[in-house]
């Protein structure tokens, strides 16, 4: 007989961004030049942006079923982080430089509560990827930093 699906656990996932997001919106209320917010920005975009955004997630046939007891589920997946800075001219030093502040501070979120308020068994900063270089209409310099946020839950 299958499992009724009332007795299989929830995803983490919707409370971990969520926690991800709160954590940055605290820590950067004063700074108004920056937006935070969750998946892509709308039509306010200003130089600083952090988004806490995709998620990617793999299903293994021992993460549905296993030792863990009846109706266990264990999830591993990660959450990307972006920081996208943007500043008019030439100071690609400068960009450079706001983008890491801002990736540092996420990292730091995430490691001030590696249970993202209880979400989650474990969450970490994992792979980080920098690309800098002209922005597209060539008026400026661009530094976009994307941080996994690496996440396991064992329900």
């Amino acid at each position: 007989m299958p499992t009724p699906i009332g007795n299989i656990p929830a995803s983490s996932i919707p409370a971990a961004r969520a926690w991800i997001l709160a954590g940055l919106q605290t820590q950067l209320a004063a700074d108004k030049g920056v937006l935070v917010c969750l998946d892509e920005p709308g039509p306010y975009q200003p130089d600083d942006i952090i988004a806490v955004g995709d998620v990617h997630q793999q299903y293994n046939p021992e993460n549905v079923v296993g030792s863990g007891g009846a109706y266990w589920l264990r999830e591993d997946y990660t959450i990307t982080v972006t920081v996208d800075v943007y500043r008019g001219g030439d100071d690609a030093l400068g960009v450079f430089t706001r983008a890491r502040q801002l990736a540092d501070l996420v990292v730091a979120v995430v490691r001030s509560d590696p249970s993202l308020g209880g979400a989650v068994d474990r969450g970490k900063p994992g792979m980080v990827t920098h690309t800098s270089g002209w922005a597209e209409d060539h008026k400026g310099r661009q530094t976009v930093i994307e941080i996994g946020i690496d996440c396991l839950k064992t329900l």
